[in-house]
């Protein structure tokens, strides 16, 4: 099993197309077709199957799939070690992104970190919520943001902003009518995430109360696609304000007034690494980021 095939894998199944995947890869249509016949058969199995709509991953391509991330991970954690060990680069300090760069100010982090603490590499990786504190045990990650609060005892948290979310309808699916009741919407067609994706699962959280079932009708994977399905028009679904808001000043969808929640957003790191240098120096850089929005919600300030 080679490296590029696992790449080759990776490609087909985010672009769902072979000559979309090929030329990502910079391969001809052939040569990326022999690579994902090659690794099926070293693996055993079908990944893919071809639909009218392209490339859809095979129930053993969609398990297989987090694992060839994953070996492709280590392999670039690989190399990136190497490089650092032959230029006599300082320490690395892995941050994990649950969200998009630009929303947790990762530029405005970088520049702070660079200025004050030039002999760290910093390398960002993204991450899940749910996976935080296994990635911190695993030591993939030093520090992570994430939705929430842990309570787990090895893990220490800092909050650093609540964070609002809204559910949002596209105007082709809302009423000129009466208003919305939750009733209605949840019999709206939904882009749905992920049950364990903290913005769904306090919406999903509000609508057990109500004794309703959301009308799942279309999955996505992140962020990025929730806003173009909505965008086309084809769901209703649940987004960050500063993602919202926007799109509704462009009359793109529709900002339910009913369907406002909050999130705190946290930073998370070891418990056992609560004293390094390189913990620290990021704790401080992302604190003083983020301390104008606890100041400005009327909260506590944050001591480190």
């Amino acid at each position: 099993m080679e490296l590029n095939q696992l790449k080759s894998f990776l490609a087909i199944a985010r672009e769902r197309n072979l000559t979309r995947a090929a030329d990502k890869l910079h391969l001809s249509q052939s040569a990326l077709s022999t690579q994902l016949k090659q690794l099926e058969t070293e693996l055993g199995v079908s990944l893919f199957r071809r639909t009218a709509r392209g490339m859809e991953l095979s129930e053993q391509g969609t398990e297989l799939l987090a694992h060839a991330e994953e070996v492709l991970e280590s392999a670039r954690r690989l190399r990136r070690r190497a490089m650092q060990l032959h230029q006599g680069v300082g320490e690395t300090l892995t941050i994990g992104l649950n969200a998009a760069p630009d929303f947790l100010r990762v530029g405005a982090l970088n520049r702070r970190l660079s200025v004050l603490h030039g002999d760290l590499n910093v390398v960002y990786h993204t991450s899940e919520t749910l996976r935080t504190a296994e990635l911190l045990r695993q030591g993939r990650l030093d520090l992570a943001f994430f939705y929430g609060n842990v309570v787990d005892a090895d893990i220490r948290h800092l909050l650093l902003s609540w964070v609002r979310i809204c559910v949002v309808i596209p105007h082709d699916l809302g009423t000129k009518n009466a208003p919305l009741t939750w009733e209605d919407l949840a019999a709206l067609p939904w882009i749905w995430v992920s049950n364990d994706s903290p913005l769904y699962a306090a919406l999903l959280d509000k609508l057990e109360r109500l004794r309703l079932q959301p009308n799942q009708a279309v999955t996505a994977a992140d962020e990025f696609i929730v806003r173009e399905l909505v965008r086309d028009g084809q769901g209703v679904a649940v987004m960050r304000e500063d993602e919202a808001r926007p799109l509704a000043d462009q009359g793109e969808l529709i900002i339910w007034n009913d369907g406002w929640m909050t999130l705190p957003l946290s930073l998370a790191w070891l418990e056992k690494n609560d004293a390094k240098k390189k913990i620290r120096a990021a704790r401080e850089a992302i604190r003083h980021i983020w301390q104008s929005d606890l100041e400005g919600a009327g909260a506590t300030p944050i001591h480190l």
